[in-house]
């Protein structure tokens, strides 16, 4: 588990192209696949995650998460799990690729068990990775996007640049992450914007992933205009 005190922020610079990155995607949005064991949805959780394949078309998941109001992401869950998207840009050239896997977890109250067993766990499976860069994304508005800020702290502490994407600016930067961006109207359970509307996701997407290679403010959260 990252022990560094919360005043130092964890920081790796990226200085290569965005066109040669692969691109990890890790969310505490409680997304998981048809064949995976449901995240509880009583309190206190677990500290489990599911594995997700870059291939995943977003259509095949599924959301059990009970501190969130996912009724919109149910039917496109692209927008807290923005996987669709990532493909997309990667076509296009903007990105080298997704990830092979990529890490989803849901609602838990056990942070410290989380803290200490699961992120390290993760931080190695993507330090093991052909990531070069991770995207993160949240559910609940406190404490999944406090948690989410810490495991971006402890992968960015392997030396691999990561940003979260966040729907909960407060409650993000309060936890100090290496990088985190928002923009104006967003809400929980839409992170990258409204059902279906994939045009805009990509908007919102390339603006998180085109701050890897701009000055950013480690610990604070950038806010985006986004048309």
């Amino acid at each position: 588990m990252l022990t560094i005190a919360r005043r130092c922020v964890p920081f790796t610079p990226y200085d290569r192209d965005l066109a040669s990155a692969v691109v990890a995607l890790v969310s505490a949005a409680g997304v998981f696949l048809p064949e995976h064991e449901p995240f509880p949805t009583e309190d206190p959780g677990d500290i489990t995650y599911r594995l997700i394949p870059g291939s995943t078309e977003a259509s095949s998941l599924r959301i059990a998460h009970h501190h969130y109001d996912h009724g919109e992401a149910d039917a496109d869950p692209n927008i807290v799990f923005p996987i669709d998207t990532l493909r997309e840009l990667a076509g296009e050239g903007f990105i080298g690729g997704v990830n092979d896997n990529n890490f989803s977890y849901g609602f838990t109250t056990r942070l410290r068990e989380l803290y200490e067993t699961t992120f390290p766990e993760i931080a190695d499976k993507v330090e093991r990775s052909k990531a070069k860069l991770v995207l993160l994304t949240a559910g609940c508005p406190e404490t999944c996007h406090r948690s989410i800020a810490n495991l971006a702290r402890e992968i960015e502490a392997r030396g691999i640049p990561t940003l979260i994407i966040s729907a909960s600016p407060a409650a993000t930067e309060s936890v100090r992450p290496p990088r985190a961006m928002t923009w104006d109207g967003t809400a929980i359970g839409r992170v990258v914007g409204r059902a279906g509307d994939r045009a805009f996701h990509r908007k919102v997407v390339r603006a998180a992933l085109e701050m890897f290679t701009h000055d950013t403010p480690p610990g604070r959260v950038v806010t985006k205009q986004i048309r």
